[in-house]
């Protein structure tokens, strides 16, 4: 909808620049402030000095003169340094050094052997020559601070080497580019075990580099965007229209960065853990030089393992042709967790295969640590050694790493002798060292090693923050600084060098300090294993010396824990082979609590049968120790545990499975989770049930159970509350729907009134029992059945609507408005009579009610007003004064702005009944005026884009729009944030970050309403054009009309069409990533939130039918990447009703494939779509619930149609139309894989999860299908 393009603040075109010059400026007052010499502080005061003098900044009166202007731009503090600088009178000694003496390429030697030296020398080398007068002037001034403040010269280098770039010669050109390749060759080169100077010097000259290719490539994007706005502008005035491209500077930038392989760069990047960079780069070498992908996958594999991207990883499974290598499978089946397969038959194929290949031996000790079986790792290396002890430098580590993990405290003595402890090391050699300190209780040796392996972690770390996207690059030493950290908490608690008696009488209380703060520390760290399986192995290792020190029980307690959090967290990553390891060894701390891990192990592996029976055996050993609480509930999770496993492999007959739930439930009656999995239960078998009696019977305990529930907690309220409440107003209807026929007096008849009336008064208690937040989740429900026909049933939901009106007027009266408005008669008098019973209940409220009414009525006028072709804006004060006057008025009433966070309920995050909470902590933003212009936008029907001003000053955009019943993009609104908070829930969504971007809409009446502005977003439509039109592509409507044949064309014409227009206008939409996000972390992460958002979006859309999902309603976000749907107008299939029917499920074209990677909608997008599929399949029944909202509130175009339709009304007005419930039906089809045709027929047999989401992909990218879309939709874009 709008624009707001990110920019990054401190980059500058040209030193020419005013914002350059005050940057540059700032930059030397901090390195004068930061000088630790009189030396430093002469030379940052000559660069001052020099550089006010070139901009002529001053301090004069007149502000009018720009260097008074920039002047006047300098905080106080740094005016003050300037101050004496303006009319100082430095002068610059001669230099001793001459540049043209050192030998080129400068890294690595003599004057570039540490970092420092290397960018100095290196920048003071390219200074003579910048051929620019003003730059060679300004840079030959500020050279001398560089020896003293590094900062300075690594903010400077990147616009030396742009100036020297543009106007240098062939040689000097030939120099730099041989200086770029000496450091990446070196890297690409890196086998990641120098000393540790040595891999600082590396990271951080090639970060450098990095900082200094972006700058250049950035620079050049800007150049040819300038350049193509002035040929467009020229091309207004003149037919002749240079090409952008052939620009001088932009040739000579753009040949120089050609010079530097994108392979060459991608390997190196990986060498030094820079690994979205690297996939960047290699990207771009596949593109550019056309390289078939099929020979570079094993590259690939590594780098999406790198990232810890097991989708993508699955990507590259899913496209390699033929039998995958070895080292692929390998390091496929180590990212899903399958390392106890690749230890025992990969890679001992690669090793017999390859023998003297060391590498395949460091990734099988790999493999075996990551298994926790030290035990093994230290034999098998230690035989390795025995016979190749050449070998010693490359598996050193390994052999350490096993030792301190089984803490065989002697042979780590051996490993690392006390001679080498000043020597620089690994991460495993420097923990390894740490624990022997603490073991001999040598505090200041501790504080050394810290020291030492602290500093180790700062190259990296300094290298990562050059660049956006530092914390993900970086987190991997973020976590071993994290570890390093409890390491020493817990020496200096729990190994002091107190007496032993004092030691044990503390130990209980500092153990018991220590872990917590553990426990604590662990939920702020990524939840997975590869982040979290080192730190429990390191709180091990520490557990296991202090159990050395004092022989506690409480210390092995901790330690059975702490393998119990490792099976856990293996497990729910997947890495099953790595958690039944882990649960090996807490069976022998941890028994009842393991067997309820193990019974979950067994079931997540498909063993279900044995999941089963481990549970049966846990309730046995546990029955007997009933005694307090804390073991009752535990007793009642496992009970619990084997009812839905029962349940789901349909084990046990259902009377059985009905008594576990119930024995749960009687087990621990305040529990939520046993009564809402008691009433699902309940639910399932409703179905099955043929005597209305008995049906009934069992509705009310529906009921009572899903009431109980909610009484208890939140945690499945998006599952009770909309289906309790339609279990009951369906109930209700069907009683009241018996009643007008004949013959209900029958003894049945009767005894599904008496159960209604019990039921009403379940529900009818649940007034005072629930806090009213809980009916407000369900608010949209609530209203859409007020014409309800039974009595007693609109009693109850009309207090129950009144009460939540009155606890959150401002909410709720949005919600009612366009029933307020409704043009069905009775639907408006339910709507008063609510109001009535809330101004009863609070007086307050008929004032409040009136102004909302009158606001929504000017609005509403607003909406409809009719504009003179061309006006683009009118104003508020011409043409409505009277929505200024009501809305100014000190008497009007305080009415809430309706935004999206405003209207969103939050939820306690703990579970018990919190009548208190406040689902609204956020302080309500309320109206306070309207902004006086009122922008039009060009599209069919004229929506208004209007500022509502805040009571916080603060500027809130929404868009009136008329002619278009908005209740569906409500609806639907409401549908998707249900699939949010399901999608958050469920943990393989949870680990994807799986969600819809949602907005606030406000129907207003049946035809006109709100939405809220969507800021930051592009247009795919409009983001393609201007791509293409940079590629120089268009074509005009005539030309386009003229090539399209008509809908009655043989299917052969239109798809040669179709492939000419492919030809006409290749796949473009990856450049948009690369422009909007240049820094390659959020480059990475952006593409996966837009293939990500995109995926959900896409399976969401298909199972409600959304079409007409052309380029200008699917928006990009350009902060985050995330695709954004907008108009739901097109929703149940109406689609396939449209003069050129729609014939794919969603879009999927070639540029939204090219944007997704190299291997299209393999990876990331396929198993998106897949969990998006899962999750809405398991959550068909909440889900139907909400979608059947539509059936009783109809939209505009199913509430007066042609005749033929059919409905059925009662007397009260509640209308249930017959193509509501065929399209209800239909989509309860789709969740359950059924596949139909055009012409409504199914397709076959229902299909697996996998199975449909292959189907409708194949479908969504086929070019026959394609081929018939409309042109409007633009398929070939």
């Amino acid at each position: 909808m709008t624009n707001n393009p990110k920019e990054e603040t401190r980059f500058h075109v040209s030193i020419d620049d005013d914002n350059f010059a005050v940057d540059l400026v700032n930059e030397l007052a901090r390195a004068f402030l930061a000088a630790s010499d009189t030396r430093g502080q002469a030379c940052s005061s000559y660069a001052i000095q020099e550089t006010l003098l070139l901009y002529g900044i001053k301090d004069t009166e007149d502000t009018s003169l720009p260097g008074g202007k920039l002047w006047n731009r300098f905080p106080e503090y740094v005016q003050e340094i300037l101050s004496p600088l303006v009319y100082s009178k430095y002068i610059k000694t001669a230099s001793t050094s001459s540049s043209a003496a050192i030998k080129r390429p400068i890294y690595r030697s003599r004057k570039g052997n540490t970092f420092n030296d290397w960018v100095y020398n290196w920048a003071s080398c390219m200074i003579p020559q910048v051929k620019d007068k003003k730059a060679h002037t300004l840079f030959e001034a500020c050279e001398r601070i560089f020896k003293y403040d590094l900062q300075m010269c690594l903010y400077l280098l990147p616009y030396i080497l742009h100036y020297v770039v543009l106007d240098c010669s062939e040689e000097t050109t030939r120099e730099v580019v041989d200086e770029v390749l000496a450091v990446l060759k070196h890297t690409e080169k890196s086998n990641g075990r120098e000393q540790h100077d040595s891999s600082d010097f590396r990271h951080l000259s090639t970060q450098t580099l990095y900082s200094i290719l972006d700058h250049l490539a950035k620079w050049s994007r800007l150049r040819l965007a300038s350049q193509s706005q002035q040929r467009h502008t020229a091309g207004k005035k003149s037919k002749a229209q240079p090409n952008p491209r052939a620009d001088p500077a932009f040739k000579t930038i753009s040949q120089f960065l050609a010079e530097i392989p994108q392979d060459v760069l991608s390997l190196s990047s990986f060498n030094c853990q820079a690994y979205t960079r690297s996939l960047m780069h290699f990207e771009a070498y596949i593109k550019d030089k056309q390289e078939n992908i099929q020979d570079h996958l094993s590259f690939l594999q590594k780098i999406y393992v790198a990232l810890d991207d097991s989708d993508s990883v699955a990507g590259v499974m899913a496209i390699i042709q033929g039998e995958p290598p070895v080292d692929v499978q390998i390091l496929a089946q180590e990212t899903v967790g399958q390392l106890h397969d690749t230890s025992t038959a990969c890679y001992e194929r690669a090793i017999q295969q390859q023998p003297y290949e060391i590498s395949h031996h460091q990734a099988k000790l790999r493999s075996l640590l990551k298994l926790n079986q030290p035990q093994s790792a230290l034999l098998y290396v230690t035989g390795l050694l025995t016979q190749r002890p050449e070998w010693k430098r490359g598996l050193h580590e390994y052999q350490v790493e096993s030792a301190w993990k089984l803490a065989s405290w002697d042979s780590l003595e051996s490993l690392l002798p006390a001679a080498d402890n000043a020597k620089s090391h690994g991460w495993s050699l420097g923990i390894g060292r740490i624990l022997l300190a603490a073991r001999h209780s040598n505090e200041s040796e501790v504080s050394h090693q810290l020291a030492l392996l602290r500093n180790e972690q700062m190259g990296p770390l300094s290298a990562a923050s050059m660049e956006g996207g530092s914390y993900q690059r970086g987190y991997e030493y973020i976590v071993r600084l994290h570890m390093l950290n409890e390491l020493e908490q817990a020496v200096r608690a729990l190994l002091r060098t107190d007496t032993t008696a004092v030691r044990s009488s503390q130990l209980s209380a500092d153990l018991s300090a220590v872990t917590n703060q553990w426990q604590a520390r662990l939920q702020l760290t990524q939840a997975s294993f590869r982040t979290r399986e080192p730190i429990l192995n390191l709180h091990r290792t520490i557990l296991q010396l202090a159990e050395d020190h004092f022989r506690s029980d409480v210390v092995k307690d901790e330690l059975g824990k702490t393998w119990l959090r490792s099976a856990k967290v293996a497990r729910k990553d997947g890495h099953l082979q790595a958690a039944y390891s882990s649960l090996l060894n807490a069976s022998e701390f941890q028994h009842l609590h393991v067997c309820k891990e193990r019974a979950k192990w067994h079931w997540q592996k498909g063993e279900q049968e044995e999941a089963i029976m481990t549970l049966k055996k846990t309730l046995l050993q546990l029955k007997p120790q009933l005694s307090q609480a804390s073991e009752k509930r535990l007793y009642a999770r496992v009970l619990l545990l084997q009812g839905r496993y029962s349940e789901e492999s349909s084990n046990m007959e259902s009377n059985a499975i009905m008594k576990l739930y119930r024995d749960v439930v009687d087990m621990s009656p305040d529990w939520e989770d046993g009564h809402f999995y008691l009433a699902h239960y309940y639910d399932l078998l409703l179905a099955q049930l043929e005597s209305h009696d008995r049906k009934a019977e069992v509705l009310a305990y529906i009921v009572k159970f899903f009431s109980n529930s909610l009484q208890h907690g939140n945690k499945f309220i998006y599952q009770s509350m909309p289906r309790m409440l339609s279990l009951w107003l369906d109930f209700g209807a069907s009683i009241a729907a018996e009643q007008h026929k004949k013959g209900t007096d029958s003894q049945t008849a009767l005894n599904k009134k008496a159960m209604l009336t019990h039921i009403n008064k379940v529900i009818h208690g649940l007034e005072d029992r629930l806090p009213p937040y809980q009916f407000l989740t369900a608010f949209s429900q609530l209203i859409s059945r007020i014409c309800h026909a039974h009595v007693d049933v609109v009693n109850v939901l009309q207090s129950i609507i009144a009460k939540v009106l009155v606890t959150y007027p401002h909410q709720a009266i949005w919600l009612m408005m366009a029933v307020s408005k409704s043009s069905y008669q009775v639907r408006v008098q339910r709507c008063q009579q609510i109001y009535t019973r809330a101004e009863a209940l609070k007086p307050s409220l008929t004032k409040f009610i009136k102004d909302a009414t009158k606001l929504t009525d000017k609005l509403l006028d607003l909406s409809n007003m009719h504009l003179d072709v061309g006006a683009m804006s009118l104003s508020t004060h011409a043409g409505l004064k009277s929505i200024a006057r009501l809305v100014e008025d000190s008497a009007f009433s305080k009415v809430m702005i309706p935004l999206q966070t405003a209207m969103t309920v939050t939820l306690p995050s703990s579970s018990s009944t919190h009548t208190k909470h406040d689902p609204f902590s956020r302080e309500l933003v309320y109206l306070a005026s309207i902004d006086d212009t009122v922008e039009v936008l060009n599209s069919l029907q004229r929506p208004k884009k209007i500022t509502l001003r805040g009571n916080d000053g603060r500027p809130y955009i929404m868009l009136c729009k008329p002619k278009d019943d908005l209740r569906k993009d409500c609806r639907l609104m409401e549908f998707n944030a249900l699939i949010n908070k399901y999608l958050r829930k469920d943990p393989e969504s949870r680990r994807r970050q799986l969600h819809i971007r949602t907005y606030s809409v406000i129907p207003l009446n049946e035809e006109c309403g709100m939405l809220e502005w969507v800021s930051n977003t592009h247009g795919l439509r409009h983001i393609l054009l201007r791509l293409y039109k940079a590629h120089n592509i268009a074509i005009t409507a005539r030309e386009l009309t003229a090539m399209i044949p008509p809908k009655s064309a043989p299917m052969e014409e239109k798809l040669a069409v179709f492939n000419k227009l492919l030809e006409k206008y290749p796949s473009v939409f990856s450049e948009w990533f690369l422009k909007i996000f240049p820094d390659p972390t959020t480059w990475y992460m952006a593409r996966t939130a837009y293939a990500r958002t995109s995926a959900v979006m896409s399976i969401v859309g298909y199972i409600v039918g959304l079409g007409d999902r052309h380029g200008e309603n699917i928006l990009f976000d350009s902060t985050t990447g995330d695709c954004v749907h907008v108009d739901f107008n097109c929703l149940f299939n109406k689609g396939e009703t449209f003069e050129w029917p729609e014939k794919v499920p969603f879009r999927l074209t070639h540029n939204m494939v090219d944007a997704l990677g190299p291997m299209g909608y393999e990876g990331i997008f396929r198993k998106s779509c897949e969990a998006t599929m899962r999750v809405m399949r398991t959550q068909t029944d909440t889900l139907l619930s909400v979608l059947r909202t539509f059936i009783y509130d109809p939209l505009v175009e199913w509430s007066k149609p042609v005749r033929k339709s059919k409905h059925s009304s009662t007397e009260t007005g509640e209308t249930q139309n017959s193509l509501a419930l065929t399209q209800i039906s239909d989509i309860e089809k789709r969740l359950q894989g059924v596949i139909k045709t055009l012409r409504n027929k199914p397709y076959g047999l229902p299909l697996s999860i996998e199975g449909q989401v292959n189907y409708l992909l194949q479908e969504s990218s086929d070019k026959n299908n394609l081929a018939q879309m409309y042109v409007g939709w633009t398929a070939y874009m």
